[in-house]
């Protein structure tokens, strides 16, 4: 298909897939002349894929430039690749995590059996967030995490059976990609929704108690 067609089968604005084209975040056409070129589903996927991590991700284009590209890094064992994917979502330079409450995410980390990367970013963030907790008078440790984390281990049990199942390497680390990122979104929302109507119920519940 040539790239008005792409655009209209994507949504995707020609502009917006030039820019893409140019930042690399979108592999090139087929060329058939010297200023034309052939765009295929893969062109489609890949620019579902990019508009999820920006506009619901919220990924900076930086970040979902680094993420694709180690989808196509052949050289890089399927674990390495998640990973790298995983590590992509944050900036390690941007966390201000305390030694203290480092060491006490690294202790909960090992007691789980979970075989996290040393340079993986998401202990220092989960280290930083429990401080900032703390900071605000809420009686937050590690452990406070553990239920929510045996439920995500068995949805990520799921999730990396499922994504290596996928047919080609490029489709099973872009699953892992916009799973990760989409996934956790939807997950916030939830939990969103599950402190509204907590708190609907509690209110309730307070009126009941002080009518006559």
């Amino acid at each position: 298909m040539r790239i008005s067609e792409l655009s209209r089968r994507s949504g995707v604005s020609v502009a917006t897939i030039k820019y893409y084209l140019r930042e690399g975040v979108l592999p090139p056409g087929e060329p058939t002349s010297s200023n034309q070129a052939s765009y295929g589903h893969g062109h489609i996927r890949r620019l579902r894929l990019i508009r999820a991590l920006i506009e619901i991700g919220g990924l900076s284009l930086a970040t979902v430039r680094d993420a694709l590209a180690a989808t196509e890094d052949e050289h890089l064992p399927l674990h390495d690749a998640f990973g790298a994917v995983m590590h992509g979502l944050d900036d390690p330079d941007a966390i201000v995590a305390h030694d203290d409450t480092l060491g006490e995410v690294h202790d909960w980390l090992a007691e789980r059996d979970w075989t996290i990367a040393p340079d993986a970013p998401a202990p220092r963030r989960l280290a930083e967030l429990i401080g900032i907790l703390r900071d605000f008078g809420l009686p937050v440790t590690a452990d406070s995490f553990s239920t929510a984390a045996d439920t995500a281990e068995v949805v990520a049990n799921d999730e990396v059976r499922y994504a290596r199942e996928q047919p080609d390497r490029i489709a099973a680390v872009e699953m892992m990609l916009v799973g990760t990122v989409v996934y956790e979104r939807a997950l916030a929302t939830v939990r969103r929704l599950a402190l509204e109507a907590a708190s609907a119920r509690i209110e309730a519940t307070v009126v009941e108690r002080s009518e006559p």
